[in-house]
């Protein structure tokens, strides 16, 4: 997949670490999905992220990402990407109806959305290396596009070990491992 950063931001740092790890983020999620797929990497400040969470997760605060995947987990056929293929979660289709449209495009598979803002504040506060943390999000919310999700602790722990070998092939760490003692 593809990563294509959109700043939507209102007032933008001016030496943005998430600008300049652009290619990073191509790295890491360069082997999720297929090569011609693209999502949006959303950046927003804190309040529109907080109004996002509430509205999808009905959860009144900002968080660090939010993922709006495209794929379809139903539909005619043969899947696109079956579980376990490329880095997929579940057995996903393109919305056909929509690929057709734009023939000469990448598809578009989703929106990975950060807060910038919040995700530097609490780095800060927990002594957490930005440098660390926003990569691992993408990676996150990369795989929430791909059918991946941690509503138990199996799901959970399966995600976390496929963002670490992704993080790894990069020659990254995973922040939240290396809190556990991992």
């Amino acid at each position: 997949m593809i990563p294509r950063m959109v700043d939507r931001r209102l007032r933008p740092a001016a030496k943005d670490l998430v600008l300049t790890q652009e290619n990073i983020f191509e790295r890491l999620v360069g082997g999720l999905g297929k090569p011609d797929w693209a999502f949006d990497l959303v950046l927003l400040e804190d309040e529109a992220m907080a109004t996002l969470n509430s509205r999808f997760r009905s959860r009144a605060s900002v968080t660090d990402v939010l993922s709006f995947s495209y794929l379809m987990e139903e539909g005619p056929g043969n899947s696109d990407l079956s579980r376990g293929c490329h880095g997929a979660g579940a057995d996903l289709w393109l919305d056909h109806l929509e690929e057709a449209g734009c023939q000469d495009h990448p598809a578009q598979v989703g929106e990975v959305i950060l807060a910038p803002g919040f995700i530097t504040t609490r780095c800060q506060m927990r002594n957490w290396l930005l440098e660390d943390e926003f990569p691992m999000l993408v990676v996150h919310g990369a795989l929430h596009l791909l059918g991946w999700d941690h509503r138990d602790m199996d799901e959970a722990a399966a995600m976390r070990d496929l963002e670490e070998e992704l993080l790894l092939k990069c020659g990254l760490s995973h922040p939240l491992r290396s809190q556990e003692g991992h």
